[in-house]
């Protein structure tokens, strides 16, 4: 079956392009894309809805070029730090509540049948804080512009809750250079929570 992509992984790049660079921003990046993506938004895009890989790909490079980005090396691993924030206050927010580090790693997997369909599978096959390791097996056909996005949104996502992800966070092997499988490994640590509650208020704000 053809790999499909959620809609939600979509919109926290669509909502950070709209607010940030506005409506006409956005609609030059449709149209920037492929026949794919200018088909897939002829209507809104939904949360729970289901879309053509290619679709996703042709958006992430309909973004890269109506912000001017093109050959910029870090913009799909940026791109995918700001929708891995947008990410943590809506659909993962019932990941934030596991109770442990390792356990949300563990639950990676879940995560990524959430977003992607018909795309291999993820496990994690090591999640101590000296060596935390991601492994997406059975997705040759996995754009490598997605890895980028999907080195920021790792990140992100593991520093939204707590932790500090040092900078040794990238992906080491690739199906796009041959490998059996897409591996992304980092180191972290525990960040200390704040020391008074209205210092807490003060940043949710």
């Amino acid at each position: 079956m053809a790999t499909e992509v959620s809609g939600r992984a979509f919109l926290g790049i669509l909502k950070h392009v709209k607010s940030t660079r506005g409506p006409h921003t956005l609609a030059a990046a449709v149209a920037a894309g492929n026949d794919d993506s200018r088909a897939a938004f002829e209507l809104p895009i939904r949360m729970m809805g289901w879309y053509s890989y290619p679709s996703f790909i042709g958006f992430l490079h309909g973004v890269e070029r109506a912000l001017g980005k093109v050959g910029q090396q870090n913009f799909f691993r940026e791109l995918g730090d700001v929708a891995g924030i947008r990410d943590l206050g809506t659909v993962l927010r019932v990941y934030r509540t596991l109770s442990s580090p390792e356990r949300l790693i563990r639950a990676c997997d879940k995560v990524w049948s959430s977003y992607y369909r018909d795309a291999g599978r993820m496990e994690a096959v090591a999640w101590a804080p000296e060596d935390t390791t991601l492994r997406i097996y059975d997705f040759p056909d996995m754009d490598p512009a997605h890895c980028r996005l999907m080195e920021g949104w790792m990140i992100a996502t593991m520093r939204a809750i707590g932790f500090y992800v040092n900078n040794d966070a990238f992906e080491r092997k690739c199906m796009s250079t041959g490998a059996p499988y897409h591996e992304f490994h980092c180191t972290w640590q525990k960040r200390s929570p704040p020391r008074s509650s209205s210092r807490m208020k003060t940043a949710d704000k």
